[in-house]
C-alpha cells in the first residue's frame, strides 16, 4: 500500500442517512483494528501508526467521528450512541471480531465501542485515555488540572465561543501545520523528543487536528463536549479486555487519571512507562501486539 493509498478516505451511508468516512492503514491483509484518534482530530491520524500496523500485520481502520473530518455531524449524542456507527461500519466491511486503539480523547470512545460490543471486541488498547469528566471522582486533587477543566467548560456551556476560538487555533493550512510541528518539537519533555525523532508521525497528527475541522467548529466542539456528559455507561461495565498505556511524565491526561480509570476497568492489563502524552506512539509496535491475535 502507497503513502497516497491511505490519504484516500473511504465512505458509507450510515441507516440514518449519515455519512461516515475513514482511512486505511498498515497491513490490508492484517487483523482488523478500528483506530480512534484523540480529540477534534479526524482519521488521518492513523498515517501515524501506518508504519507500526505494517510491521505488526494490523489493518487499522482509522475513523472521522461525527462532524470531524468528512462524517456528518450527530449532535447531542452520548459518548455511547457512538458504537453504533462501528457496529454500521464493522457490518459493512464484513468484520465478525476486530481490536480497538483508541489515544487520548478516543480512548473514551474506544471504551464506549467495547463497552456496547462486547462480543465482537477481541480486545482494546487505550493510550491516555481521557477518564469521565462528568463524574465526581474525576474532581479529586491531581485527576484533572484547573485548565483542561475550564477548557472543557467552555465546550459544554459556551459552545459557540469554544468553537470560535478553537478554530482560530486549529491548524487549518500546510503553513500552520508546519509552524506546530517544529513547536512540537521544542524543549525537554519525552513528548518534544518523540517528535523531533518522529518527525513525520507527529505531522500527520497535527494535520489531523487541522482536517477535524474541515466542516468548522461544531464537530470538534461535540466531540469534547461528549466526553463531559454522562457516557451511558460505567467503566466497570466494559467486558472484553484493556491494555491500559501511560506515560508516567503525562501532563495532559495525568498519571492519577490514568489509575483512577485503571482501578475501574474490570479486565485491565496496565502498563505504566516512562513517556509522555504520546506514549502510544513510541511503543506503538509493542502496544499493538495483543491486536494481532483479534483475526476476523
Amino acid at each position: 500500500m502507497s503513502h497516497d493509498d491511505t490519504r484516500t478516505p473511504q465512505s458509507m451511508v450510515l441507516a440514518d442517512a449519515r455519512n461516515l468516512s475513514w482511512y486505511e492503514h498498515g497491513d490490508r491483509s492484517g487483523s482488523p483494528c478500528v483506530f480512534l484518534p484523540a480529540s477534534a482530530s479526524s482519521g488521518l491520524a492513523g498515517a501515524s501508526l501506518h508504519a507500526a500496523a505494517t510491521a505488526s500485520g494490523i489493518r487499522l481502520i482509522s475513523v472521522d467521528r461525527p462532524g470531524l473530518g468528512r462524517s456528518d455531524l450527530a449532535p447531542r449524542r452520548r459518548l455511547v450512541d457512538w458504537a453504533s456507527d462501528v457496529e454500521e461500519l464493522a457490518d459493512h466491511l464484513a468484520l465478525d471480531r476486530f481490536g480497538l486503539l483508541g489515544h487520548s480523547a478516543g480512548g473514551a470512545y474506544a471504551l464506549a465501542v467495547a463497552y456496547r460490543l462486547s462480543g465482537r471486541v477481541a480486545c482494546t488498547v487505550v493510550g491516555a485515555g481521557s477518564p469521565p469528566y462528568s463524574e465526581s471522582w474525576t474532581r479529586a486533587k491531581g485527576v484533572v488540572s484547573r485548565m483542561t477543566r475550564a477548557y472543557n467548560g467552555l465546550a459544554i456551556h459556551t459552545p459557540r465561543l469554544f468553537g470560535a476560538v478553537y478554530l482560530l487555533s486549529a491548524p487549518r493550512s500546510a503553513k500552520a501545520v508546519d509552524r506546530l510541528t517544529a513547536l512540537a518539537a521544542r524543549g525537554s519533555s519525552l513528548d518534544a523528543s518523540f517528535a523531533r525523532e518522529h518527525p513525520s508521525e507527529t505531522r500527520a497528527a497535527i494535520e489531523a487536528l487541522g482536517d477535524g475541522c474541515r466542516q468548522g467548529p461544531s464537530g470538534p466542539t461535540e466531540d469534547i463536549a461528549s466526553l463531559c456528559r454522562p457516557w451511558g455507561f460505567e467503566l466497570r461495565e466494559v467486558e472484553s479486555p484493556v491494555e491500559w498505556w501511560h506515560g508516567e511524565q503525562d501532563t495532559n491526561v495525568s498519571l492519577r487519571a490514568g489509575w483512577e480509570m485503571v482501578s475501574r476497568l474490570r479486565l485491565v492489563t496496565p502498563h505504566f512507562v516512562e513517556g509522555g502524552h504520546y506514549v502510544l506512539f513510541a511503543r506503538a509496535t509493542q502496544a499493538m501486539i495483543p491486536l494481532h491475535e483479534t483475526g476476523q
